[in-house]
């Protein structure tokens, strides 16, 4: 008797069990996004999460339909987004532990819907923000106290933008990328002598190592405007490995794409987004469409004893509204002092 009830148990369970086809093609499908995902959130992650990490809308996709990249992405990813793109950059001067670290380049990266060119927004280290739960803080303390999502926030309450992909980029990983793409050639305005090594970077345009660039990206002392020339020195670098980068068929040479993938110190947070997809999206800019935006001079003020720098009060909330509304082209003519100058 209960050997009978137990097969009519089992009888009806069977009936009301859903077919197995569909759950495992689900099952399946939820397991490739979460591989996906990790994927995408690593050190190291081959050249295009360099080009990524570092920002560069550089010439990734010329032609090259067959990528012989271990990305883990198949061909049904390889869809580039749609619409404006915001990448926020985070240039980390490593130093130990997280809070031994911190975001001394802090840049957001804007690629309008039409691809017509690529902005490279700047904020100086030094500006004023809230944290939750910490008060009045420098903005690169955020990084320093709650990581990368508490950086995407800050800026996101700066500016009214959620960045789509953050890179954290140590500076010493430069050394790495410029090395393998043979040296980046950077344009100085003036001369600049390393408070670091005594090094010379004279004005005008040199090829510089891996050891030149990582050392020039940390100038600020005795530069006319401290961190924002700064800003602007790595706005400089990344204007010359986009151009070194765009004249190296990247994709199409996988033994500087190994080397590339083995380079420390760069890690790309990507969500959902496909990087080859996002590659075909930056593919869209040449390198000469790079343009830098950053704050001209200083406008500093004390706040319970602590210097701290603030945005200029009219023209910021100018420069976050074209960011929302992906008319940055209009805010760079209206203000060309805000603009990199050549």
């Amino acid at each position: 008797m209960i050997e009978d009830e137990l097969r009519e148990a089992f009888a009806r369970h069977e009936a009301q069990a859903p077919a197995l086809g569909p759950l495992r093609r689900a099952i399946d499908g939820l397991a490739a996004r979460r591989r996906r995902r990790r994927a995408v959130t690593r050190t190291g992650a081959a050249a295009v999460a360099v080009a990524l990490a570092l920002a560069l809308p550089v010439q990734l996709w010329r032609g090259q339909f067959e990528v012989p990249l271990p990305l883990g992405v198949g061909a049904s990813d390889t869809v580039a987004p749609s619409g404006p793109l915001n990448l926020l950059l985070l240039g980390l001067d490593r130093r130990g532990t997280m809070r031994d670290s911190r975001a001394d380049t802090i840049m957001l990266i804007h690629l309008p819907a039409d691809g017509s060119q690529a902005y490279l927004v700047s904020f100086v280290r030094d500006l004023a923000t809230d944290l939750p739960g910490f008060g009045k803080i420098k903005i690169n303390g955020a990084y320093t106290l709650g990581g990368v999502e508490a950086a995407r926030n800050a800026v996101q309450r700066l500016t009214g933008i959620r960045a789509d992909a953050v890179a954290e980029v140590e500076f010493d990983a430069l050394r790495g990328v410029a090395d393998a793409l043979g040296g980046l050639p950077v344009c100085l305005p003036q001369r600049i002598t390393s408070q670091h090594t005594g090094a010379v970077f004279p004005t005008g345009c040199r090829d510089y190592t891996g050891t030149q660039v990582a050392d020039l990206m940390r100038q600020r002392r005795d530069l006319p405007h401290g961190a924002y020339d700064r800003d602007r020195i790595g706005q400089r670098v990344l204007l010359g490995l986009a151009a070194k980068a765009g004249s190296r068929s990247l994709l199409s040479d996988f033994g500087l794409v190994s080397q590339l993938a083995r380079t420390p110190g760069i890690t790309l947070h990507a969500g959902d987004l496909s990087l080859l997809g996002l590659a075909m999206r930056l593919n869209r800019a040449e390198a000469g469409d790079i343009v830098g935006i950053s704050q001209p001079t200083y406008n500093g003020t004390k706040i319970g004893g602590v210097f701290y720098e603030q945005l200029d009060p009219a023209v910021a909330p100018r420069l976050f509204q074209a960011l929302r509304d992906d008319t940055m082209g209009a805010f760079a003519q209206a203000h060309p002092d805000w603009v990199l100058q050549e």
